[in-house]
């Protein structure tokens, strides 16, 4: 009964222009690309909950753009040696602000919409946890201190973040989201040799992929005529007869 009503409820909306304000969370996986290579395996599962800002134009397929406050889980996990039972996994936490291109296209009467993400982002690490070696066999094995030190470690780091989703309106000023994105990191997470001498590691880039639901309230609806709605169809009789 309560999807029912909410199906309703949607078909009964309509899609809008303005500002909006919102929340998400989900979750994902991360990935190291260390140079010289190691060989890296998907850390999961990763949270991540944030804030968004998004100002949706009156166009229909242009889109608009978004902003958001992101607290992150992202971190590394790879094998002690190759094809190895054990693995080393460090986790770490970040606050991270993409700014979004959102193109999209509107269906279902202009009631939902599909559409893509696509900006660079910057990223401030918070705090990082122990390493951590694992096996699947016997479970944790060991566990390794490890703090933050600005000689070796970088704590902000930026990239460009994609994606894709869907996007529902409901009961006229709320619109649910399913979000998927893909975050790929230029900058490094540690430094190299010639910043950090102890360092053997001269890349480590980190990219990170995550699902997640959120909504967004319309608080500032967009002034003028909105090409979002359509307009009512027009026959040939009518347009002849408002020519004379």
């Amino acid at each position: 009964m309560i999807a029912l009503a909410i199906v309703t409820t949607a078909l009964s909306a309509s899609a809008q222009g303005g500002h909006y304000i919102g929340i998400r969370g989900g979750a994902g996986a991360s990935k190291v690309r260390f140079y010289p290579r190691k060989e890296s395996k998907l850390l999961l599962p990763n949270m991540t909950y944030g804030v968004a800002y998004k100002y949706l134009g009156g166009d229909r397929f242009f889109g608009g753009v978004e902003l958001d406050v992101n607290y992150v889980e992202k971190g590394y996990k790879y094998l002690v040696k190759s094809d190895s039972d054990s693995s080393l996994q460090r986790k770490l936490t970040a606050i991270e602000l993409p700014f979004m291109w959102q193109p999209h296209v509107w269906f279902a009467q202009n009631r939902a919409r599909f559409f893509l993400n696509a900006g660079p982002y910057l990223s401030y690490m918070l705090k990082t946890s122990d390493e951590r070696l694992v096996s699947k066999k016997d479970g944790e094995q060991a566990v390794y201190s490890y703090d933050f030190n600005s000689l070796r470690d970088n704590r902000l780091e930026y990239g460009l973040s994609a994606g894709a989703g869907f996007g529902a309106t409901i009961a006229g000023r709320l619109e649910v989201l399913f979000e998927f994105r893909y975050v790929v990191g230029f900058s490094d997470i540690l430094k190299n040799p010639n910043k950090y001498p102890g360092s053997i590691t001269q890349e480590s880039p980190i990219d990170q992929m995550n699902v997640t639901l959120g909504i967004h309230y319309l608080f500032i609806r967009q002034s003028g005529r909105s090409t979002i709605a359509k307009e009512p169809r027009v026959s040939k009789k009518e347009r002849r007869q408002r020519r004379q």
